[in-house]
């Protein structure tokens, strides 16, 4: 799925046309035009039928000029992430300052709190619109099923800020905070009383329809249809046939009402015009190409047809759209989905099937063909499109259409198995993942399909590496024969095996995993391929891997150059922590900016969130940065309270055992004995086997800390000369951490011992990123040591380079300020100089210019040859770097840097 392609009928988006020869009511359309512009909240809400949308279509075209207006059109299949591309969508032609990417939405109202992180981002870019006024209309309200879209717009209230305002058409009272708006007058309500027509509407209905509009004639139209738009309208259409002695009792129901003279009207029609409705009916939205194809007419047949129901205008609402495209009214279409099916029984599953065929959107189709009972095509489009839904916010759509599946259906259906386990990855639910894909397994086996067998059970090892069964995945993925089977097995296979040894605490034997890895993949450049093994900073500093991560990561760039995704999230992360191996800690701490920058432009994905905070962290805490350290750090631990209890408990120890490495790096030792406590604290037998090696270390930086150098030589000993085993240089910082209790507590000749090696590898150009961690104070106390002849100059040369890097990038930060308060047609040399110190990039200066000059995002991204989506992630990064909320401040800023 393309991330600048809506998931959606665009029609949805698309407010109705003004219809032509809807009478005057002048009491009601200067209400509600005072109250779209004046209130925070407007509510229709009335029975069907009583012109809500009618009412509000009207005085939508009285608005000021230059008024922005999103409408979106509910439907009952719409979870909270399909709303939000809905919203997001219909948003889009007003160039908003997006600071996350629109589509990641969705994927953010799936963390912790991400309902109001969503409003958030929602309110803060409405409230930086340069608009003079702008509303968010929701139509058909009451269709939505997902409780959490009304907790998004409840949200949304309570943090929305003039010039905009909340448009709410509904049948019944939507379940908001009402009663606090009308506490604090910032709500106008429009019901059934003040929709329905009075009298002189009446009569002007009347008179328009060309029938004498007598009053007694008009005032008894009124008794019988309560001012009801829809049984006037009707009631008009069947005034020239007489009732003929039907009761009226049988229409004082208004549904009965309805539904009777919807019967009389639709016998009235010429039979090709009602086969024509009837038919067209299973679709939510008609057009003449749609229609010809579902019931298979010729074209110019199909546009006569539907000019003619426009015409009549009384089913439907055109939408303002190049091409006619009629909307049925809603309780219209209910009498001829009833209709159709009692009449043409065996028709229904058939036009439903053809209605699928050649429907974009998924979770329409889907449903269509679910409720044709034809399971397989259903299955059929789920296996060909449902992966593309992962990508990008779409795993609430994708459980939403597996649960339409009876477990009968799911059962015996593998692929759709798979599916299931790969969304339950993506949620990290890892003992439905393992289930779904042991299930699978089971199923390609009956089926006589090994190969695919094979592919499910490596979703098997991947699962039960997060399930407390590292050591049983590496058995299982290692007798699975994967030789010869496609690139995709091939490679997660690799993938798992390398993460299985690592875990394990077999690292060495990662690196020929992971370059097994490689080469497949670098057979097969697919990025979503590739998407799917994207994480693997955790593994620099193991021996052999520095290589093969740059290879990695340039593979992986020249896929996806400049868009963000967490693909490129990963490989940010990878390349700060290789500038760590290498002693760049100035580039380190740019790589982990982008890192962040694109993990919260896609949304916060768990899937990369982890990595990043837990990278960001410790490149903080390298940085002497306490307090962005640990406020990286508690969203780090924040998120993983909110996991599902299997991730939690496999992984929650390395999240315990960075608090105690930044509480090191910081010199905050009295944090020590909490990190050392809850690092015990949380041993559970779900846990890698690594884990006891992360609370040795930590026991030993406490013991350190506290003097006891001889338990802490004890502690650290073990870990310090074995090969590297864990994530982030554990073993190098250890053995930095020996040498320096073992100096201090008088040992120079062993400590010595131990340092040269790694010293002399240092220079010969392998990592230093262990010295690094091991920080400043263990560094400055290791040069002010009486080595004698036991160090060569070059070897306490450099640690003194080491001790000088870490130094400097704990200095002070530069102060840097922007004024807030103009054409620049380009960048001047103090432009230049002075945009480098806020961290702007040359694209990111030549995107500010335009932005100064008044292009939008379209204009720019035609002139730099750039996708919108790769413009709007430009325009994200200069307001954050600016520091401002708006274009308008941006240009300004613009001005100021030229001057």
């Amino acid at each position: 799925m393309s991330l600048e392609s809506p998931a959606f009928a665009r029609a949805k988006i698309q407010a109705p046309r003004l219809r032509p020869g809807l009478v005057e009511r002048p009491r009601l359309e200067a209400a509600l035009g005072r109250a779209l512009v004046q209130q925070r909240v407007t509510l229709l809400q009335a029975p069907a039928g009583f012109g809500k949308t009618a009412a509000l279509t009207r005085q939508l075209r009285q608005l000021p000029d230059g008024s922005a207006l999103a409408w979106v059109s509910a439907d009952e299949d719409d979870d909270v992430q399909r709303f939000l591309a809905c919203l997001t969508a219909a948003l889009e032609p007003f160039g908003l300052p997006w600071r996350v990417a629109p589509q990641a939405l969705a994927t953010l109202v799936q963390a912790e709190r991400g309902l109001r992180r969503a409003a958030d981002e929602i309110a803060n870019v409405l409230a930086a619109a340069e608009v003079p006024h702008g509303l968010i209309v929701i139509d058909d309200v009451h269709r939505l099923a997902d409780p959490q879209v009304l907790m998004l717009l409840e949200a949304l209230v309570e943090r929305l800020q003039p010039p905009w305002g909340l448009v709410l058409a509904s049948r019944s009272e939507p379940d908001l905070s009402l009663a606090r708006l009308r506490a604090s007058d910032e709500l106008a309500e429009f019901r059934q009383v003040d929709l329905r027509f009075d009298e002189q509407e009446v009569e002007a209905l009347m008179a328009q329809a060309g029938y004498a509009a007598g009053r007694d004639r008009a005032a008894e139209l009124l008794q019988r249809t309560d001012g009801w738009a829809v049984g006037l309208r009707l009631s008009l259409a069947t005034l020239a046939a007489p009732l003929q002695g039907r009761a009226t009792a049988q229409l004082q129901a208004r549904r009965h009402l309805f539904d009777y003279l919807a019967s009389e009207v639709l016998s009235q029609m010429p039979g090709e015009l009602r086969d024509f409705l009837l038919r067209s009916s299973v679709l939510p939205e008609l057009t003449a190409a749609r229609c010809a194809r579902l019931l298979q007419l010729p074209l110019a047949s199909a546009s006569r047809l539907l000019g003619e129901l426009e015409r009549r205008g009384l089913f439907v609402s055109a939408l303002d759209d190049a091409e006619l495209t009629l909307r049925l009214h809603d309780l219209v279409r209910d009498f001829l989905d009833d209709e159709f099916e009692r009449r043409y029984p065996d028709e229904l599953p058939v036009l439903l099937r053809r209605a699928a065929e050649d429907e974009p959107d998924l979770v329409r189709a889907v449903g269509w063909l679910a409720r044709a009972g034809d399971w397989n095509e259903a299955a059929r489009r789920m296996e060909e499109q449902g992966a593309s839904l992962v990508g990008f916010g779409g795993i609430s759509s994708l459980s939403h259409l597996l649960a339409l599946f009876p477990q009968a259906q799911m059962a015996s259906r593998p692929e759709m198995l798979l599916l299931r386990a790969l969304v339950a990855f993506m949620k990290f639910e890892f003992e439905t993942m393992r289930d779904s894909s042991v299930a699978a397994a089971r199923e390609f086996e009956r089926l006589g399909q090994p190969d695919r067998a094979v592919w499910a059970n490596v979703m098997v090892g991947l699962a039960m590496e997060s399930t407390g069964q590292v050591a049983q995945s590496a058995a299982h993925l290692a007798a699975l024969p994967v030789a010869g089977l496609d690139a995709q097995v091939r490679a997660l296979t690799a993938f798992s095996q390398a993460w299985a040894e690592f875990g394990n605490g077999r690292a060495e034997n990662a690196p020929r995993y992971f370059e097994t890895m490689l080469q497949v993949l670098e057979e097969k450049p697919d990025v979503a391929l590739w998407s799917q093994v994207f994480f693997h900073s955790i593994l620099t500093g193991v021996p052999g891997m520095r290589p093969l991560l740059e290879r990695f990561d340039e593979g992986a760039m020249r896929l996806v150059r400049d868009v963000p995704c967490q693909l490129r999230a990963g490989v940010f992360n990878s390349k700060a922590w290789l500038a760590i191996g290498r002693g760049e800690l100035q580039a380190a701490y740019e790589w982990s900016q982008k890192a962040d920058e694109d993990t919260r432009w896609i949304g916060s994905q768990r899937s990369v969130l982890t990595e990043t905070l837990m990278s960001r962290a410790m490149i903080e805490a390298v940085h002497g940065r306490s307090e962005a350290a640990w406020s990286a750090h508690a969203a780090l631990m924040s998120d993983m309270q909110a996991a599902p209890p299997s991730n939690r408990l496999t992984h929650n120890y390395e999240l315990v055992f960075t608090g105690a490495r930044i509480a090191w790096l910081l010199g905050e030792l009295d944090q020590l004995p909490r990190w050392e406590a809850e690092l015990r604290a949380v041993k559970n037998s779900m846990e890698w086997p690594l884990a006891e090696l992360d609370r040795q270390v930590c026991a030993g930086m406490l013991a350190a800390s506290r003097g006891e150098y001889a338990e802490a030589a004890r502690l650290l000993r073990t870990v310090a000369l074995a090969p590297e085993r864990s994530n982030f240089f554990i073993g190098g910082q250890s053995l930095w951490m020996l040498a320096d209790v073992l100096a201090r507590s008088g040992a120079l000749d062993e400590a010595a011992e131990i340092l040269r090696p790694w010293l002399d590898d240092g220079l010969a150009g392998r990592d230093v990123g262990a010295a690094i961690l091991a920080g400043a104070e263990v560094l400055k106390r290791v040069l002010d040591q009486r080595w004698g002849s036991r160090m060569t100059p070059a070897q306490l040369g450099l640690v003194r380079r080491l001790a000088d890097t870490l130094l400097r990038a704990r200095a002070p930060e530069r102060a840097k300020s922007v004024a807030r308060p103009s054409l620049a047609p380009a960048a001047n040399a103090a432009a230049i100089s002075a945009g480098a110190d806020y961290g702007l990039t040359e694209r990111e200066l030549e995107v500010l210019s335009r932005i100064a000059a008044g292009e939008s995002n379209k204009l720019i991204a035609r002139a730099l040859d750039l996708s919108p989506f790769t413009v709007k992630r430009h325009v994200a990064n200069i307001l954050d770097k600016l520091a401002v909320s708006s274009r308008g401040q941006a240009a300004a800023a613009w001005r100021d840097l030229n001057n």
